[in-house]
């Protein structure tokens, strides 16, 4: 087995050799090789590739010699060349080394595991393994290229991101991005919790739910709520309809085949979560992770609740970008929003990133930041019934400003507003 994964390297090799745009096909490290001089050779290749220069036998060959201080370059490099029968195969190779590679890895994963290695180490190491190392040098031709293959993906309607399940937040944010980190934030009674909850309903790939706010029960309680729709009240009072039943039994059904998993002790620690997390990645495939709430979090490095706060923020974002998934975090609004005047127009206590309980490291490592606003909260007027705000006070991606949605207050569920309702853009900018 060891001489053909070595025979296919050498082939590999030749091939991105005689055809360096197969490099673009090929998902691989130096470590992925059994053989070091063969992983130094496919190294070699990359940076001659990446500084835009033609990397054949002979250029390879000089930069290791340059490098190694060893002749004998040019005669491993001409014969690997010279093993290739066709560029063409070069995918189909690269795909057997590292399925080889992963196969060595996970047997070294498992000898360290009886050693006594930490299980959650253990399982951020089998998480890596299914995602390779990419390579950040790169010709600017590639970054193009990498940017109309994302858009060609856009143009034929697949959002870039986790979709919210609301069509006016998702053409403005573009959906929710992998390795983003999104904080959520408003006073208490806006619905926090309900329109993650109705971002989880709605996502389309496996979600994980930290809740340190509320059990088990009470979110699926509300989820049943959100799906059905059902009246919380009259769920929680045990007074539904019939018409209600029929439709908690049809969610009930559906939900056997929903990708959603829920984490519910009570203040966790950001290493709790971290390690969960990685668990739910390898186990279940999850594609976001969704947090109730961040001043929750326990466990934070520093003296001071702003510099703990500031620590699991850290720490969120850096998850999020090793797992490569979206990570969703609730936040609290400072009490003293609700001093302001309303205004005419009832916005006067819109909260934005300033308003956010220890709001400094926060609007530094979040890639989005959104406050949720309802003034019939403050004010029951007409004009106010059943209008939410969703602010975008930052986001990476696109345009800041604030959209309206529709909030069902009986359903737990936040909507796009009809059409109707309003004359001007919903998208309003800031």
């Amino acid at each position: 087995m060891t001489d053909t994964t070595q025979a296919r390297e050498r082939i590999l090799l030749g091939a991105l050799m005689l055809d360096n745009a197969q490099i673009r096909q090929v998902s691989l490290t130096a470590g992925d090789f059994t053989v070091t001089a063969h992983g130094q050779v496919f190294d070699a290749v990359r940076r001659v590739i990446g500084a835009g220069k033609l990397a054949d036998a002979l250029t390879v060959a000089e930069l290791l010699e340059a490098e190694t201080k060893r002749k004998g370059w040019l005669q491993i490099t001409a014969e690997m060349v010279q093993e290739c029968l066709s560029p063409a195969n070069a995918p189909t190779y690269s795909d057997l080394i590292r399925k080889a590679s992963v196969a060595r890895q996970a047997a070294q994963i498992g000898e360290a595991l009886k050693d006594g290695c930490e299980i959650g180490e253990a399982i951020r190491k089998l998480i890596a393994l299914d995602s390779v190392d990419r390579d950040y040098v790169c010709h600017v031709l590639d970054a193009m290229q990498d940017a109309i293959d994302e858009l060609s993906r856009i143009t034929e309607g697949e959002l870039p991101g986790v979709r919210t399940g609301i069509k006016d937040l998702d053409e403005a944010l573009g959906g929710m991005h992998n390795e983003d980190l999104i904080v959520i934030a408003a006073r208490p009674a806006m619905g926090k919790t309900a329109f993650m909850l109705n971002l989880a309903a709605s996502a389309n790939c496996g979600v994980g739910i930290f809740s340190g706010e509320q059990g088990r029960a009470q979110l699926g309680m509300r989820l049943i709520s959100i799906d059905g729709p059902v009246s919380l009240h009259r769920m929680r009072t045990a007074k539904l309809h019939d018409d209600e039943w029929v439709r908690v039994s049809a969610v009930m059904n559906a939900a056997k085949n929903k990708p959603i998993w829920i984490y519910d002790k009570p203040a966790p620690t950001i290493s709790e979560i971290v390690s969960q997390a990685r668990a739910w990645k390898f186990h279940n495939s999850i594609g976001i992770v969704m947090i109730d709430y961040l001043q929750k979090l326990r466990g934070g490095a520093g003296e001071s609740f702003r510099l703990q706060v500031g620590d699991i923020t850290t720490q969120l974002k850096d998850l999020a970008r090793e797992l490569k998934i979206p990570v969703v975090a609730l936040a609290q609004v400072k009490r003293e929003v609700e001093n302001r005047q309303m205004g005419q127009d009832g916005m006067g206590r819109m909260p934005y990133m300033s308003d956010i309980a220890e709001a400094s490291i926060i609007e530094q490592e979040a890639d989005q930041i959104i406050t949720l606003y309802r003034p019939e909260v403050y004010e029951e007027a007409p004009q106010y019934r059943g209008l939410a705000f969703a602010n975008a006070c930052k986001n990476r991606h696109g345009p800041v400003g604030h959209i309206r949605l529709s909030w069902r207050g009986e359903y737990l569920k936040f909507g796009d507003l009809a059409r109707t309702e309003i004359a001007n853009d919903r998208w309003n900018a800031a």
